[in-house]
């Protein structure tokens, strides 16, 4: 299915412009974490030195992707900080998690100089993958300016390694983004696997007390 979603929004950079095509595209990736913000921004470099645009052209096409990823961010933020609230209220008893504590934790990240700094390194990594900044930054309820802008500048960061490496197009480059996907894809699976197996654990652990 996700395979299928992202060849079809691959293909729409043959008839949008780049600067249309990166905008929407990032948006998408944002929103439905399985399409890899690579694929998009590796061909979007491709393209750009396929149009023969200077390396500078890459700066503005950072920018308005970072533009669409932020938005979608945001999205998935308040997203999550409605409908986590409300796992975190029912299911939270199962691991001793409650969305109060979690609240909590939170609020102790205010928009300190550091605070700014750590979540710009979380987007502008590579590997981690940044459907699960935005989730966690909604749970804990992170200041909404804290998280806009230091997604809108991570994010410019990141994305311009990967347009850069589309645009130079060597073999080298391209293995090492392509390796970079993987381990967005490994990170984002682990996470999923941990949190699935801690619920199953302190599930087990209730039930056999409640026996």
């Amino acid at each position: 299915m996700f395979s299928n979603l992202e060849a079809i929004m691959l293909s729409f950079i043959h008839t949008l412009p780049l600067e249309v095509f990166v905008f929407i595209a990032s948006f998408i990736e944002e929103v439905i974490a399985p399409v890899p913000s690579a694929a998009v921004l590796l061909l979007t470099g491709s393209f750009a030195a396929i149009q023969e645009r200077p390396l500078l052209a890459l700066i503005p096409l950072a920018v308005i992707a970072a533009i669409g990823k932020t938005l979608g961010a945001i999205l998935v933020y308040y997203f999550s900080e409605k409908i986590g609230g409300a796992v975190l209220t029912k299911f939270g008893g199962f691991f001793n998690v409650s969305r109060e504590a979690v609240a909590e934790f939170g609020q102790k990240i205010n928009g300190s100089t550091r605070d700014y700094l750590l979540l710009i390194l979380f987007r502008a990594l590579p590997i981690v993958p940044s459907s699960v900044v935005s989730i966690g930054c909604g749970l804990m309820k992170i200041p909404p300016r804290l998280f806009i802008i230091t997604t809108f500048i991570g994010t410019i960061v990141r994305d311009s390694i990967f347009l850069y490496i589309g645009y130079e197009g060597t073999q080298l480059l391209s293995a090492i983004a392509n390796h970079s996907t993987s381990i967005e894809s490994l990170v984002q699976t682990l996470i999923l696997a941990t949190i699935v197996g801690t619920l199953g654990y302190f599930y087990y652990k209730r039930k056999k007390i409640t026996v």
